[in-house]
């Protein structure tokens, strides 16, 4: 179970951008996530902001 379980969730996370965009919900409602989804989120978002001020001062 726990191998079948890790296995679907691996699979979700890899579909997640389609997932979202075949329900519609291409932006993220940040009040609506979970403390733990906000902490990610806010991850996420650093580093897409790290990896555009990167790219910035590359070119």
């Amino acid at each position: 179970m726990e191998n079948a379980s890790a296995a679907f969730l691996d699979a979700v996370r890899k579909s997640m951008a389609a997932i979202r965009t075949a329900v519609g919900a291409t932006t993220v409602e940040s009040e609506r996530l979970t403390s733990a989804e906000r902490l990610q989120y806010e991850g996420h978002l650093r580093r897409d902001a790290t990896g555009e001020a990167i790219l910035i001062l590359s070119r």
